[in-house]
C-alpha cells in the first residue's frame, strides 16, 4: 500500500480531475472515472438538519445506480435529450476540503466541499456543499466507486444535473 500522503495526493487528484471533465463537457472521459457498480447520489432534505438515508425508498434529488445510467445521463446530455440540460449551462466547479477518512489497500474513503458557478438559463447561480466517496484501484486506476453530493440548498432553482453539483 501507498503511504497515506500519496493516497491522498492521487485521491486529490482524481477529484480535481473529475470536476475538469465536467467543466469541459467532457462526458466520456467523466463517466469513465467510474466503476460499473457505482452510486451517484444526492439526496434531498427532510428538515434543516437531516437527508434521507434511503436512496433506493424515499426521494432523491438524484440516485443513479451503476454506471449504465452515469452512461444513460451522458448520452441524454451529448444529444440533448435532457430538461435539465438544455440549454447547457457553462460552470466552474472548485473542490476544496479533501479530507482523507479511510485508506485501505482495497478503497479509500474522502470527504470534501465543493462550490459550483453555472450560468446559463436561468442566469447566474451558485450552489456548493459536501461530497462523500469512496474510490477503488480497478485495472491499477483509482475509479469513482461511490459519490454522495449533500447539496447544502434546500430550494433549488432551476433543474440540477450531474455537471450543477
Amino acid at each position: 500500500m501507498s503511504s497515506i500522503a500519496e493516497v491522498l495526493a492521487q485521491a486529490q487528484e482524481l477529484l480535481y480531475l473529475e470536476a475538469h471533465h465536467l467543466d469541459q463537457k467532457q462526458w466520456t472521459e467523466w463517466v469513465e472515472m467510474y466503476t460499473q457498480d457505482a452510486i451517484f447520489w444526492m439526496p434531498s432534505w427532510i428538515n434543516e438538519t437531516e437527508t434521507t438515508s434511503h436512496p433506493e425508498t424515499e426521494l432523491n434529488l438524484l440516485y443513479l445506480n451503476g454506471r449504465s445510467h452515469l452512461e444513460d445521463r451522458v448520452y441524454r446530455l451529448q444529444t440533448e435529450d435532457s430538461f435539465a440540460s438544455v440549454p447547457s449551462a457553462r460552470t466552474v466547479h472548485l473542490v476544496s476540503n479533501i479530507r482523507l477518512i479511510e485508506a485501505h489497500d482495497e478503497h479509500t474513503v474522502l470527504k470534501a466541499t465543493w462550490m459550483v458557478h453555472s450560468y446559463g438559463l436561468h442566469g447566474p447561480l451558485t450552489r456548493a456543499g459536501f461530497y462523500d466517496y469512496t474510490l477503488k484501484r480497478v485495472d491499477g486506476a483509482l475509479k469513482i466507486a461511490y459519490k454522495k453530493v449533500t447539496l447544502i440548498d434546500d430550494k433549488l432553482i432551476g433543474a440540477v444535473d450531474i455537471f450543477h453539483v
